[in-house]
């Protein structure tokens, strides 16, 4: 058992203050424990299909405070790398998720990457609405199998 397991399941005893909730999600308080087996719960619960995607955790890359959050980047060889700003709590890394999953989606439907301020302009606009469509549709899933 994962040191972030036991300190779950330490009744609020861990040194860190890391509890593991009925989904499987480690957290400290509203943030997300930044861990792949994370990554792979949100997915899970939110119907994400990361089978086939590598995605990495790079964990020294934020953005530069209120409104200015980086969550995440698909890179033009399809792999997904998840910062520090997407942890910050359960929607934002489900939507973050959602979001770079459709970028994935377009490379690997042949769309080129966009390497212009234009084409990378469009490519965000598409992915933005495709996310706030998805999170409409998958919002009631965020109390769902948290107790």
């Amino acid at each position: 058992m994962g040191e972030a397991a036991r300190a779950g399941r330490a009744g609020g005893q861990g040194a860190r203050g890391l509890f593991r909730e009925g989904d499987g999600i480690v957290r400290n308080g509203a943030k997300i424990l930044m861990s792949r087996e994370n990554v792979l719960a949100i997915a899970e619960k939110y119907g994400l299909d990361m089978h086939g995607v590598r995605f990495s955790l790079d964990k020294n890359r934020r953005g530069s405070g209120p409104g200015r959050e980086f969550y995440g980047v698909t890179m033009p060889d399809g792999e997904i790398k998840l910062a520090r700003d997407a942890f910050m709590n359960e929607e934002q890394l489900a939507r973050t998720l959602a979001h770079e999953r459709f970028h994935l989606d377009e490379l690997r439907n042949g769309h080129e990457f966009p390497w212009d301020e234009a084409g990378r302009a469009a490519y965000e606009s598409r992915a933005y609405a495709y996310e706030e469509r998805w999170w409409q549709a998958h919002k009631h899933l965020l109390e769902a199998g948290s107790d």
